[in-house]
């Protein structure tokens, strides 16, 4: 009862300030479909519009937000080494809150295991006949997200990890549940799907140590996946858990996500599906899409100590959050913004590029058939519910 009060009582908190007009409250309600009329809202303020109500300082100015996520002043957890508004908006305690310098050594030493060139060539073979056996008999509409792209990813994300074909299938559920917890460090969910994507992070952090512990007693041999390779580069095993399960978690639901979004703009009138079925041309699309639409909207910091930035002075404590609005003629590097994308994002863009090349391939006459229903509140993720479409 006490779990559910909070997620009610942060919940009411979050309306009271969109009721008072604060569209970083707006973003957090996450009941509309586009957030950008509150994204512009909060750009129009300057570099910094202050949520008092909420007490944040927010930001979608590129410089500041760039100054934000590379200045060690600020950090991913507070000064005693917390998730802010841990008490506010709980998650599961297997969830990978790390501090910058962890994050930044963990992401060294998984790079030369995540090589994209290496993991999309190995993927290729399985992607089409993969996606085709999901595909469902007969034709018709079906959900794009729902019925192909998550259990797709959510295979593939195992497999690459080294898990067996067995585990796979009972994983796969687990797995794919655990989404919400990424747009849980910002906004409540439902007393059912707090819980049900918490005990998902638990079952998946179980099979992720056991992934490790069955590697480490097979010793040395022919890499089965990515943590017997990391196991093979001499990372201990530990690690291996830690960079594991922040694949595990943060690689999945934003790779869907960027699936949904690569097939939209593809669909669309200046779009080329037929041209997808490329590896090449695919990768492009989805490197437009991650520059677009971020796999990851919203970012959370602490300032540590006290920092004069954007005009502004944030005091140590303060909290910082960062948008990363989309903007459809972006151009520049994907950032990696946040703590789990940053080492995950060869992943997702792995899973996403296999997955469009895939679909284009098998689905050549592929079409809408109806609205897209985003997954009410996802202000972080922007989950897609359904993508109704149909194969003529």
């Amino acid at each position: 009862r006490e779990f559910g009060r909070r997620l009610q009582l942060t919940r009411a908190g979050i309306w009271f300030a969109g009721n008072q007009g604060d569209p970083y409250a707006m973003i957090l309600r996450a009941t509309d479909d586009d957030s950008t009329p509150f994204e512009e809202r909060i750009r129009a303020h300057g570099p910094w519009f202050r949520s008092d109500l909420l007490g944040a300082w927010v930001t979608a100015d590129r410089a500041v937000t760039d100054r934000v996520l590379s200045d060690p002043r600020f950090g991913t957890l507070d000064r005693a080494g917390h998730r802010p508004d841990a008490g506010l908006l709980p998650i599961a305690p297997e969830f990978p809150e790390y501090e910058r310098p962890e994050l930044a050594r963990l992401q060294a030493l998984a790079a030369p295991a995540l090589s994209g060139a290496a993991l999309l060539g190995a993927e290729q073979g399985e992607a089409h006949a993969r996606v085709g056996g999901l595909l469902p008999a007969g034709g018709g509409a079906f959900d794009l997200v729902g019925d192909v792209v998550r259990p797709y990813i959510g295979e593939l994300v195992l497999r690459l990890l080294g898990a067996a074909e067995g585990e796979r299938v009972q994983a796969v559920g687990p797995l794919t549940r655990c989404g919400p917890q990424l747009d849980a460090r910002f906004t409540p969910q439902t007393l059912a799907v707090a819980r049900d994507s918490a005990a998902a992070v638990r079952e998946v952090a179980a099979l992720v140590r056991e992934l490790v512990a069955r590697e480490v007693a097979r010793g040395a041999g022919r890499p089965a996946g990515l943590v017997a390779a990391l196991l093979g580069r001499g990372v201990a095993p530990w690690d291996v858990e830690r960079i594991g399960l922040i694949l595990a978690l943060g690689a999945p639901e934003p790779a869907v996500t960027v699936v949904a979004n690569t097939v939209r703009a593809l669909l669309s009138g200046g779009g080329d599906w037929a041209g997808a079925r490329r590896t090449p041309a695919a990768s492009a699309a989805v490197g437009r899409t991650l520059l677009a639409w971020p796999p990851t909207r919203l970012e959370r910091r602490v300032a540590h100590e006290d920092v004069r930035l954007g005009g502004r002075g944030i005091r140590a404590d303060d909290q910082v959050v960062v948008l990363a609005p989309g903007a459809p003629n972006a151009l520049g590097q994907v950032p990696r913004t946040g703590p789990h994308l940053g080492l995950a994002l060869p992943l997702v863009g792995l899973a996403a590029t296999a997955a469009v090349s895939a679909l284009a391939r098998a689905l050549p006459g592929l079409k809408s058939a109806g609205p897209v229903l985003m997954r009410p509140r996802s202000p972080v993720v922007r989950s897609y519910a359904r993508f109704p479409v149909c194969a003529h």
